[in-house]
């Protein structure tokens, strides 16, 4: 066995959905240089390659909608074994409550909650008795609905509702589960958006830090939550947003300060 092979075995082991672009990409990329052996799974084989060679890891192609069990098992069986989850993968189906299609529905709840739970279940196999740490990945949209997203609202909800449920249920066999809520982040899927300078100028006034996330924001929060300093910490939603979600409120209407 070449030395590279001896040093990537005692790095501990995590799979990430979703990882081939955007959020997930960057939560992989910031655990690879935090030190762990990430199997970086994707709908879209070729992105899932190419960021796995990259972070000298490996790629796990396959839709979580349609079998997340299945990834979560080839991942532990590439990485010889599984230490943690992050259930990243989701997707949105835009349209008004009252014209979603049924199949819209169930897309997104397949890819964006139904995944996560049977990815966690699926996790807990293959820690096979040991310890471990799942983080799944809820938005600020599970507290603050945006118009016409169709399902990707209550889905989000359902993964915060989920992470804790699982905390409760999955604690006594030695793993915590979190789960981290981005507000804004620039990604290429979002970029249509950012790209407008004066549109990114007046999202970018709205974050009290000053400015709008980017995914290693998020990958950082979760390295954080699956580390040992995190280690009495399960069963959170951690937003990550700049304080955005605190100051929506003064978006409202006020009298003016000398009424």
């Amino acid at each position: 066995m070449e030395t590279g092979d001896d040093d990537r075995l005692r790095r501990p082991r995590v799979v990430v959905t979703g990882a081939g672009s955007g959020i997930g990409e960057g939560i992989a990329r910031v655990l690879a240089a935090r030190g762990w052996w990430v199997a970086v799974n994707d709908v879209d084989g070729d992105r899932a390659l190419t960021v796995a060679d990259d972070l000298d890891g490996i790629a796990v192609p396959g839709d979580v909608g349609v079998d997340a069990p299945g990834v979560v098992a080839a991942a532990a069986e590439a990485l010889g074994g599984l230490d943690a989850l992050v259930s990243n993968a989701g997707i949105h189906r835009r349209a008004p409550l009252a014209q979603v299609r049924a199949d819209q529905l169930d897309d997104v709840y397949a890819v964006n909650l139904r995944a996560v739970v049977l990815g966690a279940r699926a996790a807990i196999e293959a820690f096979a008795g040991g310890p471990g740490a799942i983080v799944n990945v809820s938005s600020i949209a599970a507290t603050t609905p945006q118009m016409g997203a169709g399902l990707y609202s209550a889905t989000k909800a359902g993964v915060s509702a989920f992470t804790a449920q699982a905390a409760v249920e999955f604690g006594p066999l030695g793993v915590r589960v979190n789960a981290v809520a981005p507000g804004m982040v620039r990604t290429a899927m979002a970029e249509s958006v950012y790209a407008d300078a004066a549109l990114f100028e007046r999202r970018r006034a709205l974050v009290p830090v000053g400015r709008i996330g980017v995914p290693a924001d998020i990958g950082q929060a979760v390295a954080f939550l699956l580390s040992d300093d995190a280690g009495y910490i399960s069963g959170q939603t951690l937003v990550v947003d700049g304080g955005f979600t605190q100051v929506l409120v003064d978006q409202l209407p006020h009298p003016r300060p000398d009424r």
